[in-house]
């Protein structure tokens, strides 16, 4: 038992990866990754996979395979499809539907089987707009993930899947990983059968950078914009409130309403509240004391619920959403919230901080390098430095701004970080 435990105490380090087999595992070594997700035709290379030092987690899909994967040799069981827990004492992991998840659980890993391929969507010769925003649609799951950086307190994984017949290019991949990991979470790896090994290099590259700078997912989101939702009114919904600020680059966090405190909103200028009527009295007084403007939208206004089995909202839904726009866009349109992005199309940013400095994380969804960005980031800072996968750090022009200090970014390829240094 205490094994076990101490077992499910470490799979929160594990960089997981769906293995079919279909290669050898030789083409693993120095990838990052370091536990391998089977399923029931592959539990046989177990055995081999943890001799060469490999988690290996059996993918159950039904109550018969969580019975049979429970007396096999493996470190872990996955439950998939809303298949029952086995009765085991080897840790389990669920990845199932949103509408599913369990935050208070007790597992040493939450995640999902639902999510968007992040990218930006290109349709008819040209990028797809977002409405209300107006910005090239970009397929995120970070709405998602900075509600559930705020409320996990174990890692999360996002297990989606390639679709029957895709065939992803390796930027496409790098983005998911991108797009996971700069929100604190971690994008399962599963490649097409049409991904050819070779490029594969490329986006393990990827996720070493990510790996080695683990300690951003234990820094604290900086933005002075919040959005109180909880798990019923919109903070499972990707294209959501979170995204539409995030697509504009404006730094925001998620609040759990049943975490409001004075503690919780401090240094909030912005607070965004998604259905008054479901806040307590204590809740309500939080958010007037110690959340800044409150955004709350149209007399009676509420976050709209989407259809069961959907992570989306449908037309009707996002026409709904567009009612507290107006008031939205008016509270935090050119101003400055932790940081102030320029030209950044196609690129979202994420802003972190902890007593030793700050981090501003970039992703960039389009097929190209974007060049020439320039970050006005509050406060002042002695240094800093850039770091990408692939290269050496190196050190950033800046120059004081009306916000506090400009940052000049030559380029940004897949993704990549800003490190500030605060002056001693």
């Amino acid at each position: 038992m205490l094994a076990a435990m101490a077992l499910a105490a470490t799979l929160g380090d594990c960089v997981p990866m769906r293995w079919s087999g279909a290669q050898p595992l030789e083409v693993l070594e120095g990838s990052g990754v370091s536990c391998l997700l089977v399923e029931e035709a592959q539990w046989g290379l177990a055995g081999e996979a943890r001799r060469r030092g490999f988690r290996v987690l059996a993918v159950a899909r039904t109550e018969e395979q969580g019975k049979r994967a429970a007396g096999l040799a493996v470190d872990a069981i996955v439950v998939e499809g809303g298949a029952p827990r086995p009765v085991t004492e080897k840790p389990v992991i669920s990845l199932g539907a949103r509408r599913a998840l369990r935050f208070d659980g007790g597992d040493a890993v939450v995640g999902t089987v639902e999510a968007v391929w992040p990218g930006i969507e290109i349709e008819h010769g040209g990028p797809k707009t977002a409405a209300p925003t107006g910005s090239a649609w970009i397929h995120t799951n970070t709405g998602f993930l900075r509600f559930v950086r705020a409320v996990a307190k174990v890692p999360f994984w996002v297990g989606n899947v390639p679709a029957a017949g895709t065939a992803w290019t390796a930027a496409r991949y790098a983005q998911a990983v991108a797009d996971a990991a700069a929100a604190g979470a971690r994008w399962v790896l599963a490649f097409d059968a049409k991904f050819p090994v070779e490029e594969w290099k490329r986006v393990f590259e990827v996720v070493r950078f990510y790996e080695a700078h683990g300690e951003w997912r234990r820094m604290k989101p900086w933005a002075e914009v919040a959005i109180v939702q909880d798990e019923a009114n919109g903070g499972l919904v990707t294209g959501s409130l979170l995204d539409m600020l995030a697509v504009m680059n404006t730094p925001v966090r998620a609040v759990p309403g049943r975490e409001l405190s004075a503690v919780s909103m401090a240094g909030t200028k912005v607070t965004v509240t998604v259905d008054e009527r479901a806040y307590t009295a204590a809740q309500r007084e939080a958010i007037a004391r110690h959340g800044g403007k409150v955004v709350s939208g149209p007399a009676g206004w509420k976050m709209p619920e989407v259809g069961e089995g959907r992570i989306t909202f449908d037309r009707a839904q996002y026409k709904e959403l567009e009612a507290i726009w107006p008031e939205l866009h008016q509270a935090v349109q050119r101003k400055n919230f932790g940081v102030r992005m320029f030209n950044v199309a196609g690129v979202l940013t994420y802003l972190l901080r902890d007593e030793r400095g700050v981090v501003l994380e970039a992703v960039n969804y389009t097929d190209y390098a974007v060049e020439n960005i320039t970050a006005f980031v509050q406060g002042k800072y002695g240094s800093a430095e850039w770091v990408e996968p692939g290269s050496a750090p190196r050190k950033l022009r800046t120059y004081e701004a009306p916000d506090g200090t400009a940052v000049e970014i030559e380029r940004v390829g897949v993704c990549g970080a800003v490190v500030l240094t605060p002056i001693k």
